[in-house]
């Protein structure tokens, strides 16, 4: 069993969008805990509008890149494209920050706000 923990981002109806992806991935994966929602300023001038932001901390039998192949579809079902970030809007970014304990994903040292919910969920 893996143990995952992911942030969850959306800047485009993003209660809606947070719900939705939540539902898709506790039907696919173990749940095991999820953070406060922070709400915070974009970082780019393509976005216009406040990020909802959670983590998630979840179990998996799936490896490393089957894991990542499940958060990519997830994120193309709502409407992701290649051409999301260039436009502004974002329905959902699932990202992979700690597998097993290893930090994979540098956004965990680049934004407080990743820290911060990603540490609620840590054990």
């Amino acid at each position: 069993m893996n143990s995952v923990l992911v942030m969850l981002g959306s800047n485009s109806n993003a209660e809606e969008n947070l719900s939705q992806a939540y539902k898709k991935l506790e039907s696919r994966f173990d749940i095991i805990k999820q953070s406060s929602i922070l709400i915070t300023k974009p970082f780019g001038k393509q976005y216009i509008h406040d990020f909802h932001n959670m983590a998630l901390k979840l179990y998996t039998n799936e490896n490393f890149e089957e894991t990542r192949a499940i958060f990519k579809s997830i994120e193309k079902e709502h409407g992701r494209t290649s051409e999301s970030k260039t436009s502004g809007i974002i329905p959902i970014d699932i990202d992979l920050i700690f597998w097993n304990d290893a930090l994979v994903h540098q956004d965990y040292g680049r934004f407080e706000f990743v820290r911060k919910c990603i540490d609620e969920v840590k054990e």
